[in-house]
């Protein structure tokens, strides 16, 4: 009787060992996507610029300052977001071009995304992979309404 109980809450309890790697991919990719979502909206209901510069493992929020300078957003959810163990962000599709030298003490940017008030972003491919298994996750960064999303392998297009 005992083996059977053990059994049975064996059986239970180890889908969730098996899924927490796939699931963190997944929790970094809508976690980023929300972010990026009231990233647009705040830009949008405060009037002003917002830019996401994205590293391999983290990415941050800036706005701009009165001296027309980047710098930090630190209301939350806009804080440095650092990546989990094991996941990273792989490419941006088209590459934007980096305006301004890296902070020496931080890993190099891959790019900038910017989030205007008028509510039009450019048009981007973000590709977070999970190193254990070579998974990806993109996130399509577009123009209008649900334009920031996750896309399946099969729908996803180069700009």
């Amino acid at each position: 009787m005992v083996i059977v109980i053990l059994s049975v809450t064996t059986m239970m309890i180890a889908p969730s060992f098996f899924s927490a790697s796939s699931a963190s991919l997944d929790d970094e990719g809508h976690r980023l996507v929300q972010t990026l979502r009231l990233a647009q909206d705040e830009a949008i209901l405060s009037g002003q610029t917002l830019r996401i510069t994205l590293r391999n493992n983290s990415y941050s929020f800036q706005s701009i300052s009165i001296d027309a300078e980047w710098t930090p957003f630190q209301s939350s959810p806009y804080q440095d977001h650092q990546l989990i163990d094991g996941i990273r962000i792989e490419q941006i599709k088209p590459q934007p071009p980096l305006d301004e030298k890296d902070d020496p003490e931080k890993e190099p940017a891959l790019g900038h995304l910017i989030l205007s008030p008028e509510g039009m972003n450019q048009i981007s491919d973000i590709t977070l992979i999970q190193a254990s298994d070579n998974r990806t996750l993109h996130i399509q960064f577009r123009p209008g309404p649900g334009g920031i999303r996750i896309v399946n392998d099969a729908a996803t297009s180069s700009p």
